[in-house]
């Protein structure tokens, strides 16, 4: 696992076969956290960070992620615990308010916007073909929640060998948990090799590659 891509100068670049993935910035869970100081830095991080890679030109492939399910949810087992967890955050039927990218966020018809039924950004639809029919290597994460969708995508796509960027300013943990937040950016993620990077530090990368 490459840790880091360095440019001949040594500053950090995330090469040319680079991937965006924007996880969950679904309206259901920004609603949850808008009102928050943290939710408020997280968005305004986020927006800032989605406002430059639709300015790069050539774009990078850019991917959002929304949790989703056929009407009914027949993808979830009841009694399951991911099915208890989800109980709360009203209907998440494909089509509805909850699950759209939330409006903070701009999407556009070069975009790629995929439904999963699962934590893994992954679960349930063409991510990792999409990936490697575009001869993809590198992925920059941002998202909520911490401990589910960016967790659960870094384990899969670290387990496939992708060199993995997680912006530490544009990922939230929700509930907000700041001692789970700081352990896994801080202590978990260094242990697997991983660095996160700054939105400052990201948005530079993003100018080199």
């Amino acid at each position: 696992m490459v840790v880091a891509q360095q440019s001949p100068e040594g500053a950090l670049t995330f090469g040319k076969n680079y991937a965006i993935l924007n996880l969950d910035w679904m309206a259901v869970l920004i609603d949850a956290v808008k009102n928050t100081t943290e939710g408020q830095s997280f968005i305004s991080n986020c927006s800032r960070w989605n406002d430059a890679v639709h300015e790069k030109d050539p774009r990078p492939l850019t991917i959002f992620t929304s949790l989703s399910f056929h009407h009914g949810q027949p993808e979830l087992a009841k009694g399951a615990p991911f099915t208890k967890l989800l109980q709360g955050f009203g209907s998440l039927t494909t089509g509805s308010p909850g699950v759209q990218i939330a409006s903070n966020f701009t999407v556009d018809e070069k975009d790629i916007v995929l439904q999963k039924t699962r934590f893994y950004a992954g679960a349930g639809n063409a991510l990792e073909q999409i990936l490697k029919a575009q001869n993809i290597d590198t992925v920059i994460l941002s998202g909520l929640s911490i401990s589910g969708v960016i967790l659960s995508t870094i384990y899969r796509l670290y387990d496939l060998d992708y060199n993995i960027y997680v912006i530490s300013d544009n990922v939230l943990q929700s509930p907000m948990t700041p001692e789970l937040s700081k352990f896994t950016l801080e202590a978990l993620l260094p242990i697997m090799k991983l660095k996160t990077i700054s939105i400052e530090e990201a948005l530079q990368a993003l100018k080199r590659s």
